[in-house]
């Protein structure tokens, strides 16, 4: 198994690998607070189900670091904490894992910056293992979105608390309650990625953020996609609010983020195979509709025989409609949202809710609707 460097991260530090024969599954170095933090999300499926699906740890053994002889870094992984890896064979996780040490040492800086990670708190050698949310985008699109108006831990030192409350005072973290950290565009006439950092997000203010999420949503889909996007992003955004309003705990630093598909024909072809998925949900409605108003009729034991049948053909039905599903391949899909980076996360019974958070994403909300109604160039004017 191979670990690489996590080609489209947008925000949080450095040292974050992915893994798996399409980089489905992201390695991260873990600190307590953030594994923790996974844990317990068990006892609160309401906000677990914005989180990416955590699977798990593995233990990365550095046997050769950057800098010393020889042509290549071997890490070495070890059986996760949980048995089971949501479908992933657990000896597949178990097996080596080698980074190849690339020309420019890309891959080699990834690896000492984990170390790094590693050893400045992390607990042992451990890393966590999550959903690659990018993956079933051919093109994604991805925007980090800071959340919160408090960016320390309330027993970081006085000096820490005085620096990143700075911060937030300068940026848009305190008046808005988030920060663009970074985000990255696709651009079909050069076949490539238009990339945003973090200094940029940094140097955003209240007047020009909204051209900033421009930016943003600056692929060339034409408008009524583009207006799908930001439709489906105001009605993720709406329900998250729903979700983190009752939810006591503190977030600091953790993001939101924001992926859509840039390629116009996956983008067609993720709509049109979330429509058959539709249609099949809508279908085995009305055919257990019409089996339950079979019954209520009273239907006599040749009938009833009948329906047995029936029964018995639709769950068979069901299942080639699982298979098809679990075939191997990714679905494609349009839009995802998620709420990632927890390092600096609790969860506070007794407390409330985060209220910067939840002005972050009021803020976000707002900016989202102006852009709805705003004019985007057709394909081939952009």
């Amino acid at each position: 198994m191979i670990l690489n460097p996590l080609s489209n991260q947008v925000g949080g530090h450095d040292g974050v690998l992915s893994m798996g024969d399409d980089n489905e599954i992201i390695v991260k170095p873990a600190l307590p607070q953030e594994l923790k933090f996974y844990e317990e999300s068990v006892l609160h499926a309401e906000l677990a189900s914005w989180m990416p699906t955590y699977y798990g740890t593995l233990t990365l053994t550095r046997n050769q670091l950057p800098g010393q002889d020889g042509e290549q870094t071997t890490i070495t992984s070890h059986p996760p904490t949980i048995k089971a890896l949501n479908g992933y064979a657990l000896s597949d996780m178990m097996a080596a894992s080698s980074l190849e040490k690339q020309d420019d040492s890309a891959a080699a800086d990834v690896v000492a910056a984990a170390a790094v990670a590693i050893d400045d708190g992390a607990r042992d050698d451990e890393c966590i293992c999550l959903e690659n949310v990018s993956l079933g985008f051919k093109k994604p699109c991805v925007l980090d979105l800071k959340m919160g108006t408090q960016l320390y831990d309330d027993d970081a030192s006085e000096e820490k608390k005085a620096r990143l409350a700075a911060v937030a005072a300068r940026t848009t973290s305190l008046p808005l309650g988030f920060r663009m950290t970074g985000f990255e565009v696709y651009d079909s006439e050069k076949d490539d990625f238009t990339k945003y950092s973090k200094q940029y997000g940094k140097g955003m203010t209240e007047e020009t953020v909204l051209d900033g999420f421009r930016k943003y949503f600056a692929a060339k889909l034409g408008p009524e996609r583009m207006r799908l996007i930001i439709e489906r992003f105001i009605n993720d955004l709406t329900d998250f609010l729903s979700t983190i309003e009752t939810q006591e705990l503190r977030m600091r630093s953790s993001s939101l983020l924001m992926v859509y598909e840039g390629d116009a024909e996956a983008f067609d072809a993720g709509l049109e195979l979330e429509q058959e998925k539709i249609a099949a949900v809508v279908a085995r409605a009305q055919a257990h509709l019409e089996r339950a108003g079979h019954e209520q009729e009273g239907e006599d034991e040749e009938d009833e025989d009948e329906d047995e049948t029936e029964d018995e053909n639709e769950d068979e039905e069901d299942e080639d409609y699982e298979d098809d599903e679990d075939d191997g391949e990714v679905a494609q899909k349009v839009t995802d949202m998620r709420l990632i980076d927890f390092a600096h996360s609790t969860w506070t019974p007794g407390l409330g809710p985060d209220e910067g958070v939840i002005k972050g994403v009021k803020s976000a909300l707002d900016l989202f609707e102006k852009l709805l109604q705003e004019d985007y160039p057709t394909e081939d004017e952009a």
